[in-house]
């Protein structure tokens, strides 16, 4: 009888490893691996806590102040809010748990939600950044808004807005 338990009960435990197995060694089951959250517009003081000379850099163009610019006919058009706001329509400005002051192309608007990749802890680490949300700005991120639909378009160059936006090295020299 004793040699009967034996070998029975390592025939359940076996049943139950392959019941509860994912198939793969190493690999986590979908149940385990917890969801990511969606990520959340933070707005650029956040970005200004470790940024701040691109901070002051950007405050300096014309990004910062596109909501400014609006007239009251163009502040209600959801076509001019898209690009003369951060998230518009996107969980950023005018969400229902937005925050605030997202007027303006913020850094967000090319960046992306920065609610998963703005700590510290992660900036430092470019690829986990990536990973986390952050976008790579190239010529297409631009021409979202930098295009034939916009009313004040007069072409684009994406390498000249390079050398004169807010990234660039000739604005962020100390004055």
């Amino acid at each position: 009888m004793k040699k009967l338990i034996i070998p029975a009960l390592l025939i359940i435990a076996s049943a139950l490893l392959v019941a509860f197995s994912t198939g793969e060694p190493g690999e986590k089951s979908a149940e385990a691996q917890p969801e990511k959250p969606a990520p959340a517009y933070v707005g650029a003081r956040k970005c200004k806590v470790c940024h701040l000379d691109i901070y002051k850099s950007w405050e300096k163009t014309k990004h910062a102040w596109a909501f400014s610019a609006l007239n009251d006919k163009e502040l209600e058009k959801p076509r001019c809010l898209a690009c003369h706001t951060t998230g518009f329509g996107r969980g950023g400005y005018g969400g229902k748990s937005a925050v605030a002051s997202l007027g303006g192309v913020q850094c967000e608007a090319c960046h992306g939600p920065g609610s998963l990749y703005s700590r510290s802890s992660v900036m430092r680490k470019p690829e986990l950044g990536l990973q986390m949300g952050l976008v790579r700005v190239d010529s297409t991120t631009c021409v979202t808004c930098h295009n034939s639909e916009s009313p004040t378009f007069k072409g684009f160059a994406f390498q000249a807005g390079l050398s004169a936006g807010t990234h660039s090295r000739k604005r962020n020299k100390p004055d």
